[in-house]
């Protein structure tokens, strides 16, 4: 199969990421499902600013790889156990962003207090310790994401952050808006007390955005009361 598409697809949405200031150098990782059941993974050790499309590699979901002229990422062991997991899931974005690490390393969960981190499914947990590259950190991340079906991110403890998409281009918004959000609260913290959206107030913006058909994020189920 020609994977060329899914190729330009992933770096197109990668440059976004690093316009975004969402990954610098080569931290940070994307993946996408490819229409034969594969993954498309940005690659190990690459710095963004001389990536190419041909670059991007492709593994099968135990990550063996299947066209991969370069490593495939460090963190393949991670996307591909969410997406043997998460079957509605199409996109995987990992991001090192500041605010992200930043509240990831204080092991603090955000609560709902804008409608970015609404989008996001707020309040987002912080997963429980993991080694980075290994499957054990994706199980963790997993577990989270299959407790509350709504949830879209999650942040890793001194690691940084998990979106999840149907395709590359929700989870890169996701992660954005997540990042937004989280920048907004850290703001907030500098001046008083945030005040967090009641559940509701969040089911209230839910059937707003429901009854308009452009919900900021496509949550199964609405927030938990």
């Amino acid at each position: 199969m020609n994977y060329r598409r899914i190729r330009e697809q992933v770096y197109a949405v990668t440059m976004k990421a690093v316009e975004a200031n969402l990954i610098r150098l080569s931290a940070g990782n994307l993946s996408a499902r490819t229409e034969d059941g594969y993954l498309a993974i940005t690659p190990s050790g690459i710095k963004y600013d001389v990536l190419r499309p041909e670059d991007i590699a492709i593994v099968d979901l135990d990550g063996n790889p299947i066209d991969a002229p370069c490593r495939p990422s460090s963190e393949t062991p991670m996307h591909t156990i969410i997406l043997r997991s998460l079957p509605s899931v199409g996109a995987v974005f990992h991001t090192h962003s500041p605010y992200a690490i930043t509240f990831a390393a204080l092991e603090m969960e955000i609560p709902p207090i804008n409608l970015e981190l609404f989008a996001c499914g707020a309040p987002i947990p912080v997963a429980e310790w993991a080694c980075p590259a290994t499957e054990e950190a994706g199980l963790r991340v997993v577990a989270l994401f299959q407790k509350r079906p709504e949830l879209r991110v999650v942040l890793q403890r001194n690691h940084g952050l998990v979106a999840i998409g149907a395709d590359l281009e929700q989870a890169f918004e996701l992660a954005y808006d997540a990042e937004v959000g989280m920048q907004i609260y850290h703001q907030a913290l500098q001046i008083g007390t945030p005040i967090a959206m009641t559940p509701q107030q969040m089911q209230q913006v839910y059937e707003i955005y429901r009854k308009f058909k452009t919900p900021p994020a496509p949550s199964a189920s609405p927030p938990r009361a």
